[in-house]
C-alpha cells in the first residue's frame, strides 16, 4: 500500500514538472519575446563664458537620446537657434536662418512640423547637428525621432529643462559651444500578441492538467478509504462471528475425537487433553492458543472457502 502510495504522488510529481516544462517552453519559444527596441542616449556637454564673472561654465550631462535615423556619433559647434520673420523657435519654415559661425549645431523645438522637415531645414543651412527639445508638458523625457531620409546628419533630442536654458543663453546673445558624444546602448524588448497567446494557451494547460492530477489524487484516496472502511467493517462482523463460536475442552476419552490422531487445522500439531478448541460450523477443530499465537491470517478452510480474518 505504501508503495502504491509512493507511486500516485511520484506520477503526480511527474505531471506538475511536466506542466512546468510546457511552460518553461512556451516562455523560451523563438518569437516569445517580440521585437525589441535599441536607442542610444547622448552625452550633451556645453561650455560658455559667464558674463558676469568672466569665469568659463561647464556641464556635462547624459540628457539626450538619438534619434532613430541618426548616425550614432560625435559632432559639435557653436549653438544657433532659429530667426525667422514669424519668431518660430521650431524651425521649420524655409527660409529660417540661423546667425552663427559653423561649426555650429542647430537648437530648435519640438512641434510645428515634422522631425524630417525640421532637420531638412537646418542640413540646408549646413548644421553639423540638429538638437530638437521636448515640449515643456513632457517635463524631462524624451522620446524616438522618426526622420528617414536625412542624410548623416546627428540628430538628437533632449528635454524640455535642458534645451531650455541653452536657449536662454544663447537669446542672451552669450556664445555657447555644444560638445555631443555618444552614451549608453538601450534595449528595450516588447512581447509581441502571438506570444502572449501561445503563453495563455501553455498556463491553460498547465491548469488543467495539474486540475486533473488533483481529481486523479482525491478520486483515488476515497476509494481507497472506502475499501478500509469496508475491511474494517469485515472485520468486526469477523471476530463477532468468531466470538459466538462453541468452545469446547478436550477430554480423556472424547467421543467422535481421535486425540493421538487428529490434529489442528492450523499448526498440524496432535490435540491434547485439556486443549481449549474452537468448532466451526463446517466441522473443523481450532486450537484456541493457536487461533491467538497465528491470528488465523488469511487461513481458508478447502472444505467450505471458509476464510478467517486477522483477529
Amino acid at each position: 500500500m505504501a508503495q502504491r502510495r509512493r507511486r500516485r504522488r511520484s506520477e503526480a510529481g511527474c505531471g506538475a514538472r511536466g506542466a512546468l516544462a510546457l511552460l518553461a517552453l512556451a516562455l523560451c519559444a523563438p518569437g516569445a519575446r517580440g521585437r525589441a527596441l535599441e536607442w542610444f542616449s547622448a552625452v550633451v556637454s556645453t561650455e560658455y563664458v559667464d558674463p558676469r564673472t568672466n569665469r568659463t561654465v561647464w556641464s556635462v550631462s547624459e540628457s539626450g537620446r538619438f534619434s532613430d535615423s541618426s548616425p550614432k556619433e560625435g559632432a559639435l559647434g557653436l549653438v544657433g537657434v532659429p530667426h525667422a520673420a514669424d519668431r518660430d523657435p521650431e524651425g521649420c519654415a524655409t527660409d529660417t536662418r540661423f546667425l552663427v559661425s559653423p561649426p555650429w549645431v542647430a537648437l530648435v523645438a519640438r512641434g510645428g512640423c515634422t522631425f524630417k522637415e525640421k532637420v531638412l531645414v537646418a542640413a540646408r543651412r549646413n548644421a553639423s547637428a540638429v538638437v530638437i527639445y521636448n515640449e515643456e508638458r513632457h517635463g524631462n523625457a524624451t522620446s524616438p525621432m522618426p526622420h528617414t531620409g536625412t542624410g548623416n546628419i546627428v540628430v538628437i533630442m533632449v528635454s524640455y529643462p535642458k534645451g531650455k536654458e541653452i536657449l536662454d543663453l544663447v537669446q542672451k546673445g552669450i556664445p555657447v559651444k555644444m560638445t555631443i558624444e555618444v552614451g549608453t546602448r538601450h534595449v528595450q524588448e516588447f512581447i509581441s500578441g502571438q506570444s502572449v497567446v501561445f503563453v495563455a494557451i501553455a498556463f491553460i494547460t498547465m491548469m488543467i492538467i495539474s486540475l486533473a492530477w488533483l481529481i486523479f489524487y482525491y478520486i483515488q484516496r476515497f476509494l481507497y478509504t472506502g475499501s478500509q472502511f469496508g475491511s474494517q467493517s469485515h472485520r468486526k462482523e469477523t471476530k463477532k462471528v468468531i466470538g459466538q463460536l462453541l468452545l469446547h475442552t478436550i477430554k480423556h476419552g472424547e467421543k467422535g475425537l481421535d486425540v493421538e490422531a487428529e490434529n489442528c487445522a492450523v499448526c498440524i500439531e496432535n490435540f491434547k487433553v485439556k486443549d481449549v478448541v474452537r468448532i466451526l460450523p463446517c466441522k473443523y477443530v481450532l486450537v484456541t492458543s493457536c487461533d491467538v499465537k497465528n491470528n488465523l491470517t488469511g487461513f481458508r478452510f478447502p472444505a467450505k472457502e471458509f476464510l478467517v480474518f486477522r483477529t
